[in-house]
């Protein structure tokens, strides 16, 4: 992964990046980290033998998060509508406000929906100038074969635990909970950091009475697990899919999770589908 950024810097500082990169697998804040550091590559005023000073106004604002011409898009929901890829659209298309090149990195790129995928085709198909669109995923399978095959695909190696307490920063929690935060997530450091920002003690809190509501086949126990958003029900499942793995759970438990975990992606609501999957797992006799 080292020499692969290496060649991307390198390419940036000549001139020959190509407009479409995807980031894949390792960690979100790792990937963020290399997306703005390309940006810095991109829009330094003094570079250094080809890498960037760090130190002047372009490379300050993008470490901040303050330069108009480098963006983060993250869903506001679940998934990555169409309506958010439209509304992103427009922006890729203005003028340069005082960059060089404008960067934009789209990060849970693997959470677009197929009608956001298709309308993001259309950019990819006709990129504006010097704009360089980042897609970082977990899972870049998930994608369009149209769009993988659009872009330079690089991957990075997923970050043991160390590594990613390592990545955080000092403020964003003690070790003890980073360390309950990977173990619940089956060592995914993008599950992880999302069940930091919910808080592990009401992530393990949930999924222990979702566990406590299927044993006792008590309908009325799932009725006290709501409400629950899109994104905080993609994390409780993928913790109880983890969980009912190393549990060595029926496969058919499994499948059923799966399931659930696809539809709220797709958008469907979370509150029924979590309703579904619990008289799934009654009929299958507790998991």
């Amino acid at each position: 992964m080292d020499l692969a950024l290496k060649l991307l810097e390198k390419a940036a500082y000549e001139g020959r990046l190509v407009h479409l990169l995807l980031f894949h697998g390792g960690g979100a804040i790792e990937r963020r980290k290399a997306g703005l550091y390309l940006a810095q590559t991109l829009n330094c005023q003094y570079p250094v033998e080809g890498e960037p000073c760090l130190k002047c106004s372009a490379c300050r604002k993008i470490d901040s998060g303050n330069h108009p011409d480098v963006q983060i898009i993250q869903p506001s929901k679940a998934s990555f509508g169409i309506e958010e890829i439209l509304q992103w659209q427009e922006k890729v298309y203005r003028k340069h406000f005082e960059g060089k090149y404008k960067v934009f990195i789209l990060e849970q790129a693997d959470r677009l929906t197929l009608p956001a995928e298709n309308a993001l085709l259309k950019v990819i198909e006709e990129p504006p100038e010097r704009t360089i669109i980042i897609l970082s995923a977990q899972n870049a399978e998930t994608l369009l074969p149209t769009i993988q095959s659009r872009a330079q695909n690089i991957y990075f190696p997923v970050s043991g635990e160390l590594a990613w307490i390592n990545s955080l920063a000092s403020s964003a929690a003690n070790q003890h909970e980073a360390h309950e935060a990977f173990r619940l997530s089956g060592a995914d450091p993008d599950c992880a950091q999302t069940i930091l920002e919910l808080g592990v003690g009401k992530v393990e809190k949930w999924v222990e009475d979702f566990h406590e509501a299927i044993q006792e086949k008590d309908f009325l126990k799932v009725f006290g697990l709501f409400p629950v958003e899109k994104n905080e029900a993609l994390i409780y499942l993928q913790v109880l899919a983890y969980q009912d793995f190393i549990r060595l759970v029926n496969p058919k438990a499994m499948l059923a999770i799966d399931k659930a975990l696809d539809q709220i992606r797709k958008q469907a609501n979370p509150r029924l589908v979590i309703e579904v999957l619990a008289l799934e797992l009654f009929r299958q006799g507790g998991n």
